[in-house]
């Protein structure tokens, strides 16, 4: 194998922003490694996927001890990532509840990337330019503080809506966190706005709402070049903490009570966290913050 030639891990690389990702970055050369539930689409994805450059991965991102096995069997065989991207997540018309007792798109969006984001931290240090990109969304929603962490995983007063925007906007302050945390080792975490991909998160609306969007799936893009942008532009070495639409890139900045508390937070939410480890300060380093 080329020794150049990068290595990524792209979650949801199936279908919509994941599989647009894991596409580009095959094209560049990359080794990708692309995680699925469905393995009959995996397999079809390989095969499109050129010269052998993806290989699918069956996981099941609701299952967090799943998660971090996974991680940690792939950061042993593996000297080094270039690029984690975390793009899968899921919209659930109803309340659903992980053997964790999580809420399901909570676990899926944000406890997830949290998850594979240290348990591999290592292997992208020892990369040239390690990178994290968390995919999220518009930033009229998501840039605005809006965790209410009484309620976090919305054990009251859910909607599909709500779930979705809460779990993917607590990955966005995460991505601040990281960048802040990871920094030290080299590693850029950043988020992106991947404007309108056709994909498979509205499959389990109900109707109508189901017909409104395959109806608008005739008016979305089949990629995201912002997305590609984020995941391969070399312009971004060394940019952290970032969140990027189109070109144009901000940097994130909530309020430090308002990280702490979800830092907190998530670190409670962890099934395998120690009495110790639940109780981490905001300070405590990443690495020892989830591990065992």
């Amino acid at each position: 194998m080329n020794a150049a030639r990068k290595t990524a891990l792209v979650t949801g690389g199936t279908s919509g922003v994941g599989l647009t990702l894991a596409r580009a970055l095959a094209n560049s050369g990359a080794e990708v490694y692309f995680v699925g539930t469905s393995q009959a689409k995996g397999e079809r994805v390989e095969q499109e996927l050129d010269q052998g450059t993806g290989r699918f991965i069956r996981l099941d991102l609701s299952d967090l001890h799943a998660v971090r096995s996974f991680a940690q069997a792939f950061a042993t065989e593996h000297d080094a990532l270039d690029v984690l991207v975390n793009a899968a997540g899921v919209m659930l018309p109803t309340r659903q509840v992980t053997s964790d007792g999580n809420e399901r798109a909570f676990t899926i969006s944000h406890l997830a990337p949290f998850v594979l984001s240290h348990q591999l931290l290592p292997i992208l240090a020892n990369a040239a330019h390690g990178r994290i990109v968390n995919v999220s969304g518009a930033p009229s929603q998501l840039l605005k503080p809006s965790l209410d962490f009484d309620n976090l995983q919305l054990r009251s007063n859910y909607t599909l809506m709500r779930s979705t925007i809460n779990a993917v906007h607590a990955k966005t302050v995460m991505t601040e966190i990281l960048a802040e945390k990871f920094e030290p080792e080299g590693v850029d975490v950043n988020a992106f706005h991947p404007g309108a991909v056709k994909s498979d998160l509205f499959r389990n609306m109900t109707f109508p709402l189901n017909v409104i969007f395959r109806a608008a799936r005739f008016f979305m893009s089949s990629a995201s070049p912002t997305g590609v942008y984020a995941t391969i532009s070399d312009t971004l070495n060394g940019k952290t903490g970032q969140f990027i639409v189109g070109k144009k890139v901000q940097p994130l900045s909530f309020e430090r009570a308002y990280k702490d508390r979800l830092w907190k937070a998530t670190i409670e939410a962890l099934p395998f966290a120690s009495d110790t480890h639940r109780s981490a300060s905001t300070s405590a380093p990443p690495s020892t913050a989830i591990s065992t």
